[in-house]
């Protein structure tokens, strides 16, 4: 039995208990509800069931829930500094079987733990069974979604930067592959990082929503505005970048 609201009660009751004013945890609070719609547009757009789309929505809500006290203890999202969130946030669903308050069936306990566990991590794990695979997919899909529409409309999150593109860099989004954080060497590459993301997309509904809403045009070019040196290299990039998009499942 899935109990969906409840999930969604005891989450803001959970996150009640750390500093709203905070401008991170605001943004994790709500980045948490538009990710969760996301999922349900994903997955409503699959034709899934009504129980396999309450899944995809309680997997949204819970995605982040590590995040909270990431920022609490070490004030930052970034993992390699502090604790790998996704892992963390499987720890506390476990923890005092707080899982079990809203989701009684094992089967679907572990599909929302696998699920939030791999959200996070550059490649979903191997061996996975077709119907964990899809909802990881799922998560994947709508939490890079807020990402891109966040990126884009916080202006400080680019500045303008005479650093280069890292050759390793460079070549896995000229041949359409995510980035690996390992060959981020340069500013540069950080910002391309979000660029790289677009590859990682599953559905034809998350590919559909960057075309309509002109994503990855107004991602590139709000780099390409930030540097003076790599414009033929970021032109290179965005063609490649929107003939992938063009590729709707």
């Amino acid at each position: 039995m899935i109990e969906l609201e409840k999930c969604k009660n005891l989450f803001k009751t959970y996150v009640d208990s750390y500093n709203m004013n905070d401008d991170k945890i605001n943004l994790k609070y709500y980045h948490t509800f538009r990710v969760t719609n996301f999922c349900r547009e994903i997955s409503q757009s699959l034709c899934l069931n009504n129980e396999d789309v309450e899944i995809a929505e309680l997997i949204g809500i819970l995605h982040d829930i590590g995040r909270f006290e990431q920022i609490r203890v070490y004030n930052t999202f970034i993992d390699k500094d502090s604790i790998d969130h996704a892992d963390y946030g499987v720890d506390i669903l476990k923890s005092n079987n707080f899982i079990e308050e809203f989701v009684s069936d094992e089967t679907i306990q572990n599909i929302i733990l696998v699920a939030i566990h791999n959200h996070n991590k550059f490649v979903i794990e191997n061996g996975l069974d077709e119907k964990t695979n899809l909802f990881c997919k799922i998560i994947r899909d709508a939490d890079k979604l807020d990402i891109f529409d966040n990126f884009i409309k916080m202006e400080s999150k680019i500045k303008h930067t005479e650093t280069l593109i890292s050759s390793k860099v460079l070549d896995s989004l000229l041949n359409n592959h995510a980035i690996k954080d390992i060959d981020m060497q340069t500013e540069m590459d950080y910002y391309l990082r979000q660029v790289g993301m677009l590859y990682d997309l599953n559905f034809g509904y998350s590919r559909n929503y960057i075309k309509q809403n002109n994503i990855a045009n107004k991602l590139i070019d709000r780099i390409i505005e930030k540097n003076d040196h790599e414009n033929d290299n970021l032109c290179r990039i965005k063609q490649k970048v929107l003939q992938f998009i063009e590729k709707v499942n």
